[in-house]
């Protein structure tokens, strides 16, 4: 069998995207302004990890590239102000500027480049959720407000978010001009899970096949962590065990041989995403028999602020590597669950803190 194993890579974005035509339409009608030479509708796209966000907004930003200029920029990898505009300035000219450029520069040029091609810029900010509030604030505000920099500068700004609140944690400041619609993406069911999994082994495997009991293993797992890119990864793991042993089919024994291997680049994965900081509360969660929200700040109540403790909480939750809920035990009181195995997630944090 030939593998086409880019059909496999997390940023594989398909032809079809399978469950997902209501988003797709939606973000498509938000980016038609653009097609008449008018500002498109700012967007938020929400929904927890691996529920294809980003996937379908590359991909509508592929059907609309004759109408934006769209840059995506991934808010895990830039997290600066200077680093976020370099991306954008990148994109644009075709060229990183040279070292030690001002910021001021940088903005100025930027807005000038897009005014003078006639272009309407559409930038996309995924997991913005990730960077600092403040940052995030003065990133969306000076995209928004580039007009008021350089007259006829037109941008769109689409944040990718994990945190349904995120929309809740911006300055009024920001609010004011951002004004999104809300693109809401739910969690992909089981059948859906299975579906897309047999489309791309249907697309990655030529001249062979993926059997149905080995995509249902994978499906299984992959729903179980609520996570497509699990199930997408151990299938590419699965084809790659099957083709180096020659075979045309990929089996029962192919998954199971490999599951081990991708359950551990998944929580490394995942684990990679934290500070050091996240990595000793998730660590705390998942060492000690706390629950309560209030007793687990007090383990850390001497390095973290009540405020930073919280915000910690919530990615941890938004990266869906623990869960929380209230209950009433003399009052209403917060309260934390986790959603793996202890080893798992304990193993994972061990090697990333080596």
């Amino acid at each position: 069998m030939i593998v086409r194993y880019e059909v496999f890579d997390e940023d594989y974005v398909p032809e079809e995207i399978l469950f997902r035509d209501t988003q797709i339409r939606r973000i498509a009608v938000n980016l038609k302004p653009a097609e008449h030479g008018s500002r498109p509708v700012n967007m938020l796209c929400l929904g927890p990890p691996a529920t294809g966000k980003t996937t379908v907004i590359k991909h509508v930003m592929r059907m609309a590239e004759h109408a934006v200029t769209g840059v995506y920029v991934n808010c895990q990898v830039h997290q600066t102000r200077q680093q976020i505009f370099l991306r954008i300035f990148e994109h644009l000219h075709g060229y990183i500027p040279p070292s030690g450029i001002s910021f001021q520069k940088l903005y100025s040029a930027i807005l000038r480049n897009v005014v003078e091609e006639g272009r309407i810029l559409l930038v996309v900010l995924d997991d913005v959720n990730l960077l600092p509030a403040k940052l995030a604030d003065e990133v969306m505000f000076l995209i928004l407000k580039g007009h008021e920099e350089v007259d006829g500068f037109k941008a769109g700004l689409v944040g990718i978010s994990t945190d349904m609140k995120f929309l809740a944690s911006l300055d009024a400041k920001t609010t004011s001009v951002f004004h999104p619609d809300e693109v809401v993406f739910p969690v992909y069911d089981f059948e859906e899970m299975l579906e897309i999994l047999r489309k791309r082994a249907v697309e990655g495997v030529v001249g062979g096949r993926v059997s149905d009991e080995a995509l249902e293993i994978i499906a299984e797992r992959a729903f179980e962590y609520l996570d497509l890119r699990f199930g997408i990864q151990a299938l590419k793991m699965a084809v790659l065990n099957a083709d180096r042993k020659g075979r045309d089919v990929v089996g029962v024994e192919d998954v199971e041989e490999v599951l081990e291997q991708s359950r551990t680049a998944f929580f490394r994965k995942m684990i990679s995403a934290l500070s050091r900081e996240e990595a000793d509360v998730l660590a705390a969660i998942y060492t000690s028999d706390v629950r309560y929200t209030g007793d687990i700040y007090a383990m850390f109540r001497s390095r973290l602020s009540y405020t930073k403790f919280y915000e910690i909480l919530r990615k941890l939750e938004n990266l869906r590597l623990i869960d929380t809920a209230t209950k009433y035990d003399r009052g209403l009181k917060r309260y934390v669950v986790r959603r793996f195995r202890a080893d798992e997630v304990l193993s994972a944090i061990d090697e990333f803190l080596k």
